[in-house]
Parts: structure tokens; C-alpha cells; sequence
């Protein structure tokens, strides 16, 4: 039985040391594992703290500079009113630049109608000019009609 009990015993010993250290093994892995990732992970939170604070200052000074930008065109808009105030005075001038207005919309059409009439003339010329052609065509025809009963005659008169 003390041999039995030493083959039992060599037997786990052969399955227990091995499983033990491999279990060593893998748990030291594991924690170094989760030590590197905890590193890692504080790296990236200290360079996002870092770069949140540079933006931060950034959009602090660019919220300055637009509240001073602001600020600029409130005081123009406020000199811009005091300056329309005066030009209420201009309402009498404003009254005759309309009449003026009204006076060059009617000079537009009269403009229209001598437009209408210039183009009435312009045709007009054109027909003149086709009867001025016909009128030269038939006097020539007429040319040529008596210059052959001329040139008989020249030809039988003596001198």
C-alpha cells in the first residue's frame, strides 16, 4: 500500500507541479497585462487633460475677441443711428426725387414711341430703297428698249 500510495502521489505530482507552474506563469502574464494597460490608459488620459486644457485656453481667448468684436459693432451700430437721425430732414428731397421718377417713367415712353416710330421710318426707307432699285432696273430696260431703234436710225442718218 506504501507503494501504491507513492505511484499515486508521483502520479500527481507529474500532473500538479506542471499545471501549477503553468498557472504562474499565466497569472504573471495576466498582471503584467493589466499593469501595461493601466499605464497605457493614464498616458492617454494625461495627454487628453493636456490637450483639453490647451483648447480650453483657446476657445477662452476666442471667446474674448469676440466679445470684443462685439462689443466694436455695437458702438458702430449705435453711431450709424445717430447718424440716420438727420436724414429724417431729407423727407422733402425724397418727395421730388419720386416726382423725378415719375417724369423718367414717362420719358421712357415717350422714348418707347419714338423707338416705334424710328422703326416705322426705318421700313419705310427700306421700301424706298426697293422702288429706287426697280425704278433704276425699268429705266434701264427702257435704255436698252429705245437704243436699238436709235442705233437703226444713227446708222441710216449721213452725218
Amino acid at each position: 500500500m506504501l507503494r501504491q500510495m507513492e505511484r499515486s502521489s508521483r502520479r500527481w505530482e507529474k500532473l500538479v507541479f506542471p499545471t501549477l507552474i503553468a498557472f504562474i506563469l499565466l497569472a504573471g502574464y495576466g498582471f503584467f497585462m493589466v499593469y501595461s494597460m493601466t499605464r497605457d490608459m493614464s498616458i492617454i488620459a494625461q495627454t487628453i487633460e493636456l490637450d483639453f486644457r490647451q483648447d480650453v485656453v483657446h476657445i477662452r481667448d476666442d471667446i474674448s475677441s469676440m466679445v470684443e468684436q462685439v462689443e466694436m459693432m455695437q458702438e458702430t451700430m449705435a453711431t450709424i443711428s445717430v447718424k440716420m437721425d438727420p436724414l429724417q430732414e431729407f423727407g422733402p428731397l425724397l418727395a421730388e426725387i419720386k416726382e423725378l421718377d415719375d417724369s423718367v417713367g414717362r420719358i421712357s415712353g415717350s422714348v418707347d414711341n419714338m423707338d416705334q416710330s424710328v422703326v416705322g421710318m426705318n421700313n419705310s426707307m427700306n421700301n424706298l430703297d426697293d422702288s429706287m432699285y426697280n425704278m433704276g432696273r425699268d429705266v434701264g430696260d427702257m435704255n436698252d428698249s429705245f437704243s436699238s431703234p436709235t442705233k437703226m436710225f444713227k446708222r441710216m442718218m449721213p452725218w
